[in-house]
């Protein structure tokens, strides 16, 4: 019964467009239908809110950024934020975060001969030791050694 309902609901959104259509076929149409749905009726953020929420974090990267913070940018609580977030970008906050702050100190690296240490604080690491170990965990070699290869 919660399939039927399901599936008329989608149905209602977007109707077959042959009506004797089979039951498998019209499941797969239905899954590609909810994937090309936007973000926020999807349970996604506003376009305005993403914007917003990128915005900041691009700005302040450097700094220690909390989910409240974010949430609050966006006028939604923490966990409704959190949902949101991750429907909008794929990805939860926090990974959103560490990410870009990888792509930072990648940037950095391949592009100055600033110390790792200082590469690592500007990025919004704590300290170096917690950025080489994300680092090597998402990029596979150290900040030294990825300096090195990119000469």
């Amino acid at each position: 019964m919660g399939h039927a309902v399901k599936l008329w609901k989608v149905e209602w959104l977007f109707p077959p467009t042959l009506p004797a259509m089979h039951a498998a076929t019209a499941s797969k149409s239905a899954s590609r239908a909810f994937s090309q749905l936007p973000a926020l009726m999807r349970g996604g953020l506003t376009p305005r809110a993403h914007r917003r929420v990128r915005e900041h974090i691009e700005a302040r990267l450097d700094h220690r950024i909390s989910i409240q913070e974010l949430a609050g940018i966006a006028g939604l609580s923490m966990h409704h934020f959190a949902r949101a977030f991750k429907r909008s970008e794929g990805v939860s906050p926090h990974n959103y975060l560490l990410h870009r702050r990888i792509q930072r100190a990648r940037a950095l690296l391949a592009s100055s001969d600033v110390a790792i240490s200082v590469i690592a604080v500007a990025c919004g690491f704590s300290d170096q030791s917690h950025c080489a170990r994300r680092f090597k965990e998402r990029v596979g070699v150290t900040p030294g050694r990825y300096r090195w290869s990119m000469r």
